[in-house]
């Protein structure tokens, strides 16, 4: 409990740090980003870069379930836009720090994911695309009860406001403690991230 706490505070701190430098660097073109479903619920916090090209966001999540785990995140990803020669498409690497507080059998574990990121722009009067992610922290980079983790993220997005966007998602995220796989979200949510203009 005593590590639970101290890795919240250290978390809190790398997010908030993390915030506002990206706020500062993108002059307050940051936002809120809401998803739920059935058996899960996230709530983000994110700061967005944009040049004509490349996007660089800068995050906190926290991730809870009906299963009462908890799972907290600072991300920073960084993506190419009009790559392979087509102007829709962006393709990136991120990077995420994680906390679990698995319930059930009180384990807990903190690492490193890395990973790749896609969106592509469909060619709309509306803008919407699709967005797909994967995020894997092998066991040189986890420690505590974890021995590794993966995350693999799919939505199609809308743009319905300025400065919202409204999702349709999948989320499958997966936690291994000693060598038995733990299934923290696997359902197919609703969302909205809204931006802070």
């Amino acid at each position: 409990m005593k590590l639970f706490k101290q890795l919240r505070k250290c978390m809190l701190i790398v997010g908030m740090g993390s915030l506002s430098m990206g706020a500062y660097a993108i002059e307050g073109n940051a936002g809120l980003d809401l998803s739920l479903s059935n058996d899960a619920g996230n709530i983000g916090l994110y700061s967005l870069r944009e040049t004509p090209h490349e996007l660089t966001n800068l995050g906190a999540d926290f991730l809870f379930n009906s299963k009462s785990d908890r799972f907290l995140d600072v991300y920073g990803s960084l993506a190419r836009k009009g790559l392979l020669g087509n102007k829709n498409l962006e393709l990136g690497l991120k990077g995420k720090l994680f906390y679990i507080d698995e319930d059930k059998n009180n384990q807990d574990g903190y690492g490193l994911m890395i990973g790749g990121l896609g969106r592509y722009w469909m060619p709309t009067e509306i803008p919407a695309a699709v967005a797909m992610e994967y995020l894997y922290a092998p066991a040189i980079v986890t420690s505590g009860d974890a021995d590794t983790a993966s995350e693999f993220n799919a939505r199609v997005e809308m743009r319905i406001l300025p400065s919202a966007v409204g999702y349709v998602g999948y989320r499958k995220l997966n936690m291994e403690f000693n060598n038995t796989n733990y299934e923290v979200d696997d359902s197919f949510h609703i969302g909205v991230r809204v931006a802070f203009q």
